[in-house]
């Protein structure tokens, strides 16, 4: 599952690596050029604020998860 999202504020971030970190599956943040990190890292949510797209990536769809994120 390829799904783009919405980062923009640090409350969103603390909600949504809260809600991934209770996932059991690799889940990471992808931008549009590929660069990618955890999305269980906080820090790397962080750097994502910076890119012009935000993806989330993972092997089992996990939309329910993060609806409030998706864009």
């Amino acid at each position: 599952m390829r799904q783009r999202i919405s980062l923009d504020t640090i409350s969103d971030i603390n909600k949504f690596v809260d809600a991934v970190s209770k996932v059991d599956y690799d889940v990471f943040l992808e931008d549009n050029t590929g660069y990618r990190v955890s999305a269980h890292s906080l820090l790397g949510a962080l750097l994502s604020m910076e890119w012009e797209e935000v993806y989330v990536h993972c092997e089992k769809d996990i939309s329910g998860k993060i609806l409030p994120w998706i864009i």
